[in-house]
């Protein structure tokens, strides 16, 4: 069995365990268009103690990033500093930065005070599930759209959790993703600039953004020209496994 080390950050200490091969078989059986509920199955089944958030449909997508890592930094064949393309991990782990909690205030944009706060997990799963669902809106619009629809929230405003009812939370992001997409393109704008500046103050772990497929990491201050990159939960399953689903 492979040892891993306990992996702390400000708010969560967990212990993670190696896969079983049957485990393994099931992640690898999933969807591979749907990496975030596939994230969500794999930390499931790889924490094996947390202390802090216990479930990682709640933790921070950077957070979430940070566990797929730890556990691949311990499995992968060149070792921690596992290597992604012309670049290494080290290029986009931050580890200096950890989270800062709460919503941040980004200012007044059409008549309303807009505040941003995190994404989760079980949020980043309802964008993902929402594919296809917002007429005119595909690829890195749609993840772009949606980020902006669950992290932007009036000052004042209670949105849903997500984690209360998976149905409920995606009817009510889709049409909040609806009614941001038909903003005068001015306002749209605008609220697309506060958006980046809030999403700016609440880096942590990762510097995350979108690409057409979903959440990628773009390298950390420093890191050079290197491209942005993606960790899949898939990259932590033992080839056997991928191999026996195909």
């Amino acid at each position: 069995m492979i040892h891993i080390p306990p992996l702390r950050t400000r708010r969560l200490t967990v212990q993670l365990k190696e896969l079983s091969i049957v485990e393994s078989i099931a992640l690898a059986a999933m969807p591979i268009d749907a990496e975030e509920a596939t994230c969500t199955a794999f930390l499931r089944r790889a924490v094996a103690s947390c202390k802090g958030i216990e479930d990682p449909a709640q933790w921070t997508v950077q957070e979430r990033m940070l566990g797929v890592c730890h556990y691949l930094a311990a499995v992968a064949d060149d070792g921690p500093d596992f290597s992604l393309g012309k670049g290494h991990y080290s290029d986009y782990l931050d580890g200096a930065a950890d989270m800062k909690p709460g919503r941040v205030d980004v200012g007044e944009v059409g008549g309303d005070v807009w505040q941003v706060q995190h994404l989760t997990g079980a949020a980043a799963e309802s964008i993902e599930r929402l594919a296809g669902e917002v007429e005119g809106v595909a690829g890195r619009l749609h993840w772009h759209l949606g980020g902006m629809a669950a992290q932007m929230v009036r000052a004042g405003e209670a949105p849903p959790d997500p984690g209360e009812g998976e149905g409920a939370f995606d009817e009510y992001l889709a049409a909040r993703m609806r009614v941001m997409g038909g903003f005068p393109a001015s306002d749209f704008e605008a609220l697309m600039a506060r958006y980046a500046l809030g999403r700016d103050k609440l880096d942590h772990l990762f510097h995350v953004d979108f690409s057409t497929d979903g959440l990628v990491a773009l390298p950390k201050k420093g890191g050079g020209d290197l491209p942005p990159a993606r960790f899949p939960s898939r990259s932590c399953l033992p080839r056997m496994a991928l191999e026996m689903v195909g």
